[in-house]
This record gives structure tokens, C-alpha cells and sequence, in this order.
């Protein structure tokens, strides 16, 4: 049997002509586990508010709410056309699908870009009061608050990209004293980021790991300090292990400057690093913010880190709470992935950012501070390229080094980069299909710290930190949440073998030494989602504590009974690992393919380790698919 939506022109299908039978199509789809049961819901949920009668509507808005649930902001409706069957979550060997007469590809056959237009038109989904949930834009559908995040978003850094400040007097000699003359081949593009954000109320700096984002915006905030004596500026992260790394990251900084910078000046560059959530003031159970456009922040320069895991929506809200005349500085890796809710905003404000693209204006602004000609940047880039700096040079790891060739060889789309591993020590490939691979990897990896935990404590607070920061040395990363080969299956694993070497008790549920990751933000406690702790029996009282590092470098001692959204945290997720690093960090691949493994997750994986990478594939041509499979979020940004 038959299952489309209706007879289109040139087709020869059965029609589907109600909303009851649509109903059970998405019931089909939700039991195959290609749509999630809240996208089957949400057409039925709106029916009940206003009656829709065609089924087509009901179809699209099903898709569309899967594809936010994947971190679209919208559907391309020629993607329709393209590959419908893109748009579900189906296994990536779909050959299968062909006995499928109800995939989407044989649903929507024959359908053209005017069906889509007409039926959507005469939707009252679209068509009703301002508050209609649906929105139709640019050949693409978005749900409306997604919509209006992503004007809010253009609108303000539209308004903001385009102003030119005056230079300070005797920038050029500052810069000079920052960033010394040197033998680069390549124009020093630290210094000229520093520039361009002083001459720009917008701007991006991008780049990989370690390639001196901090550094150069630690100068950068030296600079304003020196010529504004009294403004006020901000630090900000999005989640609280990206503001602890932050911290420390400009501590570390502010001391190598030392020499470099009046004790004065150096004391006036801040060191707190907040999360966007508390910057903001986050109103619990509810989607808004205490600072909006209505009650602007009170700053003059907002810097925010590890810009690619900020949202959409989190960056209207941003925006919209700035004051007019406010600078805002983005850093961040437009490679690593994009955001876990939908958005790659970085991504899609960066694209074309590593050629340059900079108009003559720009080269003008930039020139007087170059030893190098910048001819070779020049192009007819984007209004955004002309307030972005991409820095190329890492001093986490050496480009020559296995970790460096192989994360260029990964994010350059390079299949043959596995061969990478027999050449290079500070890489390994492990192979093994059974997680008992991993375990002499994993034992010893964590062995350090819960040997360190087990001994006396002669000062509470440091003996805590030593043991937060030998745990984070070594990190075992996955690509899933689910399975043997996920965080869920692996923790469980990894317990289990830590506790047959001596090192952990694991028999309760609450044991010294369990990390643990908070999975929502508790505002009561000041833990953010993200934030990882350690169980340690408290010196002072006895009892188990739980120890977090806070954005300020202070210690949280939290009772376990007071948190209830946390995992085990021997295994995360890539994502999660956005914003540290690690001296060894384990990337364990699935067993089988997925949609999640990708080009961009490899990347990101590897750039966490500093001296040392390991790689768990049981399949290499898994490895070279991911590889070859690319990220690319739908948006209109």
C-alpha cells in the first residue's frame, strides 16, 4: 500500500488526504526511531489549537521540529527535493529503506517547490495572528521563535559590524611593545586582531586550539585599559568548565606579560570569567533573561570564549542585552562542532574566514600594523569577513606533530588520515571490537588521581584542587550517549574495572573518587550544566563530598544528596569536552555508523589533548566515512 500525501502533478501515488492517516504515519516513524515522539506530537498538539487539513502541513511541521531536535534552525525547502530522507534520523546505510513505501522520498514524489509554497500559504499554522507557530522565509520554514532569534541576531551585528572606531593615540608603538618584531613568514596575526578589535564594535577571533586566542585578547584588554581608564569590561564562557579553563587560561596570561606590562595596567585586566547564563541572570523555569534590551547589561567591552558552542537563541538573547555602544569580541574555533541546541552560529559568521576576504577598506585598517604585505587576504568576502581574524599558528601542539598533522589532515577532509597513526608516537590507534580494548588505556589513565585521592590530607582546599587536576590529565571521550560504546555503557564498564585494580569501592551508588557531571543547571547551588566534580571523603567532616572548581578557581563542597541531574563522568561526550583540555584524551568510536560520527566530532575530539591521543575504531572504513561526512546545519544566517 500506497502512503503519499496527495496525487501531484506527473504522479501516479494514492492519495493521503487526512490528517487521521498522517497521524499514523508519524506513529510509524516514531516506533522506527526516525522521528522522536515530541515531533509526532507537535502537529497533533497545534491541530487541537487550530484545525489544519492538510496533511502536507502536518508532515512538514513533524520534519521541521526533528530538525530542530538536531540543531537545524530551519528546513531548506529545496532540501525536500534534494533528500527528504535526509531529514529523519535514518541509519547512514539506508539501502534498506528502499521497502519502505512510506519513507519520505517515495511520499513526497513528484511534489514541486510550488506545492510546498501553495500549502503552506493556505495554513493557518502560518497564516494566522502574529503569534503563528510556523514562519516562511527565503524558501525556508522555520518555527517562529527560532525565526525570531535568528532576525534578532542579523539585526544586531548588522548594527554593530559596520561601525569604524577611531585608534587611540600611540596604538601603533603599543602594539609594537606587544607583539615584537619577528622572523614569521606569515603576517602576525595576533597583532592584527588585536587591531581589528580595536577598531571594530564587533568582532571575531577565530582558530584552532592553542593557537593564542587567549593570549591575544588578554593584550587586547591591555590596550583598552590603557587609553579608557574607566571601562568596564566582562568575561564570559558558556558553560562553567569553559569559564574555569578561561580563568585559568588568562591568569596564565596576565603572568607571562609581567614584563611587558605596567603592574598597574596588568592589575586592571580582569581575571573573572562568569557563564553566559549567570551574566545574563538566568530566570529559573523559564526561557528569559533578567538582562534584555529593556535592562541592558552594564558594560562597555563583552568577551565571550568558546563562541562555537553558544546557540541561536543564547546569542539573541546576548545581543539583544547589550548596551548600544558596548564592544563585543567572539572567540572561538569556527571547526570544533556547532552548539548542542540548534544554531552553528560561529560557524556560519566565520565561513570564508581563512581566506581573508578583506576588502581594501580593510587592508587599509589593517596594513599600518603588518611587517608583511596582506595582498594575499585581499577578496569580496562578506561585511563579516571584514571584522574577523583567523590566527593559524597552535602552540598547544606543534603543526609537525602527530596530533597536529592529524587534526589538519581530519578537518581538511583527508580519508588517508589514519595512515597518520604508524608514523607518530603522540598518536595511537587502538583496535579491538570489545571495550576490553580500552582497558589497560583507561586503568592507567586514571589510576594517577585516585592513588593521589587516597592520600592524607594535610590542607583540605589544596590536597582537593591536586586531585581535580590530576583527574583532568586524562579524559576517555565518545561520540554516543547510548550503548557499549557510549558514555552510559563505558561508565559502567570503566567501574567496574576500576574497581577490580583496588582503586574504587563502586559497590554504592555514592563512592570516593565517582566524577560526576551536572546535566542541568542548578541555580541554588551555582553549578551549571557541564560543571564536573569529584567525590572525596571531606578531611573536615568525614562524610563524601562532592568538590567542583568554580569559574574564580575557588572549590564548591557539595553534599551528594543535594545533586540529583548528574552522571558518572570516567566517559563524556565530545561535546560535553568543548572548552578543555587534556594531557591524554581516549576517543572511543562505535562499533557501527551513525550520523553523529562526523568530520567535525573527530576534530574537535583530538584538538582536546595536548601531549597525547588515542583512537578506539573497530572499523577503519568507519573512521574514513566520518571523515568524508561533513556537518552542515541549516540556517539563515
Amino acid at each position: 500500500m500506497q502512503f503519499d500525501l496527495f496525487t501531484a502533478p506527473g504522479s501516479t501515488n494514492n492519495a493521503l488526504t487526512e490528517p487521521g492517516q498522517m497521524q499514523a504515519l508519524l506513529q510509524r516513524w516514531t516506533e522506527r526511531r526516525w522521528l522522536r515522539a515530541l515531533d509526532a506530537q507537535l502537529p497533533q498538539t497545534l491541530h487541537q489549537l487550530a484545525a489544519e487539513p492538510n496533511p502536507l502541513v502536518w508532515l512538514l511541521t513533524a520534519l521541521l521540529c526533528h530538525q530542530y531536535g538536531r540543531g537545524h534552525s530551519c528546513i531548506l525547502l529545496q532540501d525536500l527535493l534534494n533528500d527528504p530522507d535526509g531529514l529523519l534520523s535514518l541509519p547512514p546505510q539506508n539501502q534498506f529503506l528502499q521497502r519502505f513505501s512510506d519513507r519520505p522520498s517515495a511520499i513526497l514524489q513528484g511534489l514541486t517547490l510550488q506545492d510546498y509554497r501553495t500549502a503552506l500559504a493556505q495554513s493557518c499554522w502560518l497564516q494566522g495572528e502574529s503569534g503563528a507557530p510556523l514562519v516562511l522565509a527565503d524558501e525556508r520554514l522555520y518555527l517562529h521563535r527560532l525565526y525570531q532569534a535568528e532576525q534578532q541576531v542579523k539585526q544586531q551585528i548588522n548594527r554593530q559590524v559596520s561601525t569604524v572606531l577611531p585608534l587611540p593615540v600611540n596604538i601603533a608603538e603599543q602594539l609594537e611593545a606587544l607583539f615584537p618584531p619577528t622572523a614569521k613568514t606569515e603576517p602576525d596575526w595576533q597583532k592584527l586582531a588585536c587591531a581589528m578589535a580595536l577598531q571594530r564594535r564587533f568582532a571575531i577571533i577565530t582558530g584552532g586550539p592553542g593557537t593564542g586566542k587567549t593570549t591575544t585578547v588578554v593584550k587586547l584588554l591591555a590596550l583598552l585599559q590603557s587609553t579608557t581608564a574607566s571601562l568596564t569590561i566582562k568575561l564570559a564562557a558558556p558553560t562553567g568548565k569553559a569559564a574555569v579553563r578561561l580563568t585559568e587560561s588568562i591568569s596564565g596570561a596576565r603572568a607571562k606579560l609581567s614584563t611587558q606590562l605596567l603592574p598597574e595596567l596588568l592589575e586592571r585586566i580582569p581575571t573573572e570569567v562568569t557563564t553566559l547564563h549567570r551574566l545574563l541572570g538566568a530566570v529559573p523555569n523559564r526561557r528569559s533573561f533578567k538582562h534584555n534590551s529593556d535592562n541592558p547589561l552594564q558594560l562597555d567591552v563583552l568577551v565571550v570564549d568558546e563562541a562555537s558552542m553558544v546557540d541561536l537563541e543564547m546569542m539573541a538573547a546576548l545581543l539583544a542585552a547589550l548596551p548600544e555602544r558596548a564592544q563585543l569580541v567572539l572567540l572561538g574555533d569556527k571547526d570544533q562542532l556547532s552548539s548542542v541546541e540548534a544554531g552553528s552560529v560561529l560557524g556560519d559568521l566565520c565561513r570564508g574566514a581563512d581566506l581573508g576576504g578583506y576588502s581594501r577598506d580593510t587592508l587599509a585598517l589593517l596594513t599600518p600594523f603588518s611587517a608583511l604585505p596582506l595582498a594575499k587576504w585581499h577578496g569580496d568576502g562578506t561585511v563579516l569577513n571584514q571584522a574577523t581574524v583567523m590566527l593559524r599558528h597552535s602552540h598547544r601542539f606543534d603543526a609537525s606533530s602527530g596530533i597536529g598533522q592529524l587534526a589538519a589532515a581530519v578537518n581538511g577532509g583527508d580519508t588517508c588520515a589514519p595512515a597518520l597513526f604508524a608514523r607518530f608516537n603522540d598518536i595511537t590507534l587502538l583496535e579491538g571490537n570489545s571495550p576490553q580494548a580500552l582497558k589497560a588505556t583507561v586503568v592507567a589513565g586514571y589510576r594517577q588521581y585516585l592513588q593521589l585521592m587516597q592520600q592524607p590530607a594535610t590542607e583540605r582546599e589544596q590536597w582537593a584542587g591536586a586531585v581535580l587536576g590530576c583527574y583532568s590529565r586524562f579524559q576517555l571521550l565518545c561520540a554516543l550517549r547510548s550503548g557499549d560504546w557510549g558514555v552510559e555503557g563505558l561508565n559502567q564498564q570503566i567501574s567496574q574495572w576500576l574497581s577490580s585494580a583496588g582503586l574504587i569501592d563502586a559497590r554504592q551508588h555514592w563512592y570516593a573518587g565517582r566524577p560526576v557531571m551536572m546535566q542541568r543547571n542548578n541555580y541554588s547551588l551555582g553549578l551549571m550544566n557541564g560543571d564536573i566534580g569529584i567525590t572525596l571523603f571531606d578531611p573536615q567532616s568525614g562524610q563524601l563530598r562532592v568538590v567542583f572548581q568554580l569559574a574564580d578557581g575557588s572549590l564548591k563542597w557539595v553534599l551528594p544528596s543535594r545533586l540529583t541531574e548528574v552522571e558518572t563522568a570516567f566517559a563524556i561526550t565530545v561535546h560535553k569536552s568543548q572548552g578543555s583540555e587534556f594531557t591524554h584524551c581516549c576517543l572511543v568510536l562505535p562499533a557501527d555508523n551513525s550520523p553523529l560520527l562526523s568530520r567535525e566530532l573527530l576534530y574537535t575530539g583530538i584538538t582536546r589533548a595536548k601531549q597525547q591521543f588515542t583512537l578506539l575504531c573497530t572499523n577503519p572504513a568507519l573512521l574514513q566515512q566520518a571523515i568524508a561526512r561533513r556537518v552542515a546545519r541549516s540556517s539563515g544566517l
